[in-house]
């Protein structure tokens, strides 16, 4: 009886511990990018599986792996390890991927890379590309903005119009240094730019110094949570914004009772 005593308490260890070692699923995959250079030795890979169903919402993490190449070079392989149980009927799923070295972002994804996890079988491959380059849209259908038509006679002042204004400061506060949140209004009082993650569209109607936003589409691609805090912190300040005033280079959104909501110089190298 002794004897058999271990052999059972192992037994109903097993059947303890079953379930949750049943939930785990992998999902594989790589990382790589088109530049011929290589790989800094000391920068690190952070693979991220996320729940991009709402887009007013940051995106929800399901699974993460950071990966250290020690000397190895892209492509770099990963393996997700994610609860079936997470995974809800109707949800948008996404992997996100980036390098980084410290605190210095040098790659990132820019193009959605949509996922079934309880379908996908084999290994996924995300490219990403220099951070520089971050905020082009995903060509996806699945990250294709919702536009509104143009109100018939917006006439955008001259001063505004034509011109790509780039964010320096967000409701009194600066703005990271390798994010750009940008804004640019044109004839037919259409607006549009970079949210400093996803590209936004809308309408714009600008008379006397006075400019109102309408309603904005924006692409759904979700990015690291710094990028998506300034993005929402800028759109927030667009959709509040009722007045306007250009000293020289540089542009102030107001509200409705004057106050700042945000600081904008032309970008000369738009």
């Amino acid at each position: 009886m002794i004897k058999l005593l271990p052999m059972r308490l192992l037994f109903v260890l097993a059947i303890l511990t079953a379930p949750s070692l049943a939930l785990a699923r992998p999902l594989d995959g790589s990382v790589t990018y088109r530049e011929r250079i290589a790989l800094d030795p000391k920068a690190a890979i952070t693979v991220t599986l996320v729940d991009v169903s709402h887009a007013d919402a940051p995106a929800k993490v399901i699974a993460k792996q950071r990966i250290r190449p020690r000397g190895r070079q892209v492509p770099i392989e990963f393996r997700l390890h994610y609860a079936p149980t997470r995974i809800k009927p109707g949800h948008r799923y996404q992997l996100q991927a980036r390098i980084d070295r410290g605190d210095d972002l040098l790659f990132i994804n820019k193009e959605a890379v949509p996922v079934a996890p309880l379908d996908t079988k084999g290994p996924v491959t995300i490219t990403v590309q220099p951070v520089s380059d971050a905020d082009a849209p995903p060509p996806t259908d699945a990250s294709k903005p919702t536009q509104t038509k143009a109100p018939a006679n917006p006439g955008p002042a001259a001063p505004l119009q034509g011109t790509e204004w780039l964010a320096e400061d967000i409701g009194g506060r600066g703005v990271l240094d390798i994010v750009q949140s940008t804004l640019t209004i044109e004839g037919g009082g259409k607006i549009s730019g970079s949210g400093g993650c996803n590209r936004y569209f809308g309408t714009v109607t600008v008379e006397d110094g006075k400019i109102k936003v309408g309603p904005l589409g924006a692409t759904q691609m979700a990015c690291v949570p710094a990028q998506m805090d300034q993005e929402r912190k800028f759109l927030d300040a667009l959709s509040n914004t009722r007045g306007y005033r250009i000293e020289g280079s540089k542009l102030t959104l107001l509200d409705a009772n004057g106050k700042t909501l945000a600081r904008l110089i032309r970008n000369t190298k738009a």
